[in-house]
């Protein structure tokens, strides 16, 4: 966590709180699923410390939602991403460790492949 006082973190924090209520859940209740105190929960909730970016996707994940949501990004595409990520959690579902590793190898590749595009164009 780290200090920061700007009006996008309280934005953010409005968001964490939104969503940690429509799921049903207290700020302790949080703090116990990401291993924080619930004084960090606050504090981001609060505007007054943001989420590491570790803790910004477990947030979401538990929180039934995305981060890009959780940012204030583009609802639609933040839908669309939710959608994409519980179909992509679907699908590698009971996947040995190696077919897992595997995905991760090629998802790097395609990144590597976008960044060389994007570096050469």
């Amino acid at each position: 966590m780290t200090e920061d006082r700007g009006y996008r973190w309280k934005s953010i924090g409005a968001r964490i709180k939104e969503a940690r209520l429509k799921v049903g859940l207290t700020q302790k209740e949080v703090s116990e699923l990401l291993g924080v105190t619930p004084h960090a929960v606050w504090s981001w909730e609060a505007g007054k410390m943001k989420p590491t970016h570790e803790h910004l996707v477990e947030l979401a994940h538990r929180l039934e939602t995305s981060t890009d949501w959780l940012l204030g990004r583009d609802v639609v595409e933040a839908e669309i991403l939710k959608e994409a990520d519980v179909s992509f959690r679907n699908a590698i579902e009971g996947l040995p460790m190696e077919d897992l590793e595997s995905i991760m190898e090629f998802i790097r590749f395609v990144r590597e492949q976008r960044r060389r595009k994007r570096v050469e164009g």
